[in-house]
């Protein structure tokens, strides 16, 4: 009974392997048609391969750069702005902040705007594991002083203090992220003043805005607009995480 429960748990993590090897491989290849047909500048069918290989979480930073070349071309800021983004995010390429800064100001379109907080934000989630890597080692050579300046029967006050902080810097390292942020993806979005749609309406904005998200309420994202709290419905908005 065991040697049969064994081999069907075999076959089954066998099928599952070769199954997302079979797929992987078909998505590949729909990448390189899209890419093809994206050289002979074949764009809209291009698109319609990529669209269909990104909906199943597949992608690859050239990939993301290609759609947001071709939304580009079709004016569509709202989400040549998220493939940007997206394409940020996987690459950590820093022409393409400039780039969105660029269409920003074309489109007259906020949020992307950085701060040197944002800067130092965005750097700490690209090293975010090295980082980390560096407290926890140091972390540990302050455990193995201690260790020894106790065996010596020496005060361990510094490296006691040392460990404290250190313990400190990595609770606070491994929990820190960057505010998520949204972006319109569609024409006329409504603002309103609370998640409701008989709310009264703050602003109309056009696509393309980044707002910093507060919240979720429902079918409403709460957001920040012009230092003020502010409703979107939930799908106007495009989140960019991969």
């Amino acid at each position: 009974m065991k040697n049969l429960q064994i081999l069907i748990l075999k076959s089954l993590i066998t099928f599952s392997l070769t199954a997302f090897a079979s797929f992987s491989f078909a998505q590949s290849g729909k990448i390189a048609r899209a890419d093809s047909l994206f050289k002979m500048k074949q764009y809209t069918q291009s698109a319609e391969l990529y669209q269909s290989v990104f909906k199943e979480k597949i992608y690859t930073p050239a990939m993301l750069l290609k759609m947001a070349y071709i939304e580009e071309g079709l004016g569509k800021v709202g989400m040549t702005l998220y493939y940007l983004k997206l394409y940020y995010l996987a690459s950590h390429d820093p022409q393409a902040l400039i780039k969105m800064d660029e269409l920003a100001t074309k489109y007259n379109v906020s949020g992307y705007t950085l701060k040197e907080v944002d800067r130092l934000g965005l750097w700490y989630e690209h090293n975010k594991t090295t980082i980390l890597f560096i407290l926890i080692f140091f972390l540990l050579l302050s455990g193995m002083w201690a260790v020894y300046l106790h065996k010596k029967q020496q005060r361990v006050a510094v490296p006691a203090g040392l460990i404290i902080m250190l313990m400190a810097g990595v609770l606070v390292a491994n929990n820190y992220e960057l505010p998520p942020s949204v972006i319109v993806k569609k024409d006329y979005t409504y603002l309103m003043s609370s998640p409701s749609a008989g709310a009264s309406v703050v602003a109309v904005i056009s696509e393309g805005h980044q707002l910093k998200k507060m919240g979720l309420e429902d079918v409403w994202v709460k957001v920040k607009w012009m230092d003020q709290p502010a409703y979107v419905k939930a799908d106007a908005l495009l989140e960019a995480i991969l």
